[in-house]
């Protein structure tokens, strides 16, 4: 049965507007971006095989277009889908500007959301105010980063033109294991000697893998 033949009380739509977002499953979420279902598959019939194919919001905001396709999503509701988790994503990171860094534990929860939707290995510069406070979050790697040759200097570009007093590194292991490597450790070493000359401080360089983090300038 279509969802438009569904009681109001019941309709995701309706749900939200009148009960908020956080009523809602996931399922549901999805129903509303998805639209519309076909003959067969109502929206949310549809946006609970996606929600199985994908393993749930985790793997959704991992998935690109031919695996939000595979499940049955046509073309405009796949695009609605990848759009609002960047959109998420977006929101969330710049929520974080002007959050303390004072801490690893406070950097690592400010700077995990730019690594959590990642397959693959990417690096990120954390611009710091002289009091810790994040500035900005700079894109700088994407890809494999363990088999690209960090230039040094690069990491030191936008603090530089923005005045930052300190940055923060971080990169992900798409292996889950976030314990720094030999390279991650050399590369950390170099750039807080380059830091020292500029005048510009590397508080930390984070690593992040599954659900958990580490540190690559402390032992």
């Amino acid at each position: 049965m279509p969802i438009r033949e569904w009681p109001e009380a019941t309709r995701p739509r309706e749900r939200l507007l009148a009960r908020g977002a956080g009523a809602l499953s996931d399922a549901e979420l999805l129903a509303i971006l998805i639209g519309t279902g076909t003959r067969v598959r109502s929206a949310l019939d549809i946006a609970q095989a996606l929600t199985r194919a994908l393993g749930g919001p985790r793997g959704l905001a991992r998935a690109d277009p031919v695996r939000v396709r595979s499940a049955g999503v046509g073309v405009a509701a796949t695009a609605r889908i990848l759009a609002a988790c960047e959109l998420g994503r977006r929101v969330v990171a710049d929520t974080a500007a002007g959050e303390r860094c004072d801490t690893p534990e406070l950097a690592a929860r400010a700077l995990a959301p730019h690594f959590a939707h990642l397959e693959r290995e990417a690096l990120v510069v954390a611009l710091l105010s002289r009091s810790h406070r994040l500035i900005a979050v700079v894109p700088l790697y994407s890809g494999n980063v363990a088999g690209t040759s960090v230039r040094i200097g690069e990491l030191f570009t936008e603090a530089i033109r923005r005045n930052a007093a300190g940055i923060i590194l971080a990169h992900n292991h798409p292996s889950g294991d976030p314990s720094p490597s030999p390279d991650d450790r050399r590369t950390t070493a170099d750039a807080v000697a380059a830091g020292r000359l500029l005048g510009v401080e590397v508080v930390d360089h984070l690593v992040f893998g599954a659900g958990r983090w580490a540190s690559a300038r402390r032992p």
